[in-house]
C-alpha cells in the first residue's frame, strides 16, 4: 500500500516537473541584459523609479534574460519624453468618468556582443485610462493601475519587436 502511493507522488511530482513554453528568442547569445534608469523629461515626478521597478520586475518574471548590473550582453536604455494626463471621458451628469495617461518613451534595445541596435523607437505612445467614477467601465481603478499597465505594455513592445521577432 505505500509502495503504491510513492508510486504515486514520483508520478505526479515527474509531471509537475514537465512543462512546456512558446517562449522564442530571437538573438539565442543574448543571455543577460542591462536595465538602464530611463531619463525623465517630463514634468511628472517618480516615472523613472516606477519605469525601473517594474520593467525589472516583468523581466526577471519574463526569464528569457538574467537581470545582471556588469557585463551585460545587452541594454536596455531610453528615456520618458512626454506624460500627459486629460479627462477621457463624462458621465450622463457631466462629471469626469475616466483620465486617460499617455507616455511618449525614446528606447532602445543594444546588443552589446555584436554592437548593434536590436530596437529602436524615438516616439513609442503608449496610454491607457482608469477610472475616478463608480459608473467607469476602465479596467484601472487607479492612476498607479494604469502606469503598471503602461510599464507592462511597454515591456511586451519590447519584447514583441526585439526577442520575438520572426
Amino acid at each position: 500500500m505505500v509502495k503504491k502511493y510513492i508510486w504515486i507522488l514520483i508520478i505526479i511530482s515527474s509531471l509537475a516537473g514537465c512543462s512546456y513554453t512558446l517562449f522564442s528568442n530571437a538573438y539565442p547569445h543574448l543571455k543577460k541584459i542591462g536595465i538602464e534608469p530611463f531619463e525623465n523629461q517630463s514634468s511628472e515626478f517618480g516615472l523613472t523609479d516606477k519605469n525601473l521597478e517594474l520593467m525589472t520586475k516583468l523581466f526577471a518574471e519574463d526569464g528569457r534574460l538574467k537581470l545582471v548590473t556588469q557585463n551585460p550582453d545587452c541594454k536596455l536604455e531610453g528615456s520618458i519624453t512626454s506624460f500627459t494626463e486629460a479627462v477621457y471621458s463624462f458621465d450622463s451628469a457631466n462629471n469626469v468618468q475616466d483620465y486617460q495617461l499617455r507616455v511618449v518613451y525614446s528606447v532602445i534595445l543594444t546588443d552589446l556582443t555584436k554592437n548593434e541596435v536590436i530596437y529602436e523607437n524615438k516616439s513609442l505612445t503608449i496610454s491607457d485610462t482608469y477610472s475616478v467614477s463608480e459608473a467607469s467601465t476602465s479596467k484601472n481603478k487607479s492612476k498607479e493601475e494604469a502606469l503598471d499597465e503602461i510599464v507592462k505594455s511597454l515591456f511586451r513592445t519590447i519584447i514583441q519587436n526585439s526577442l520575438e521577432t520572426w
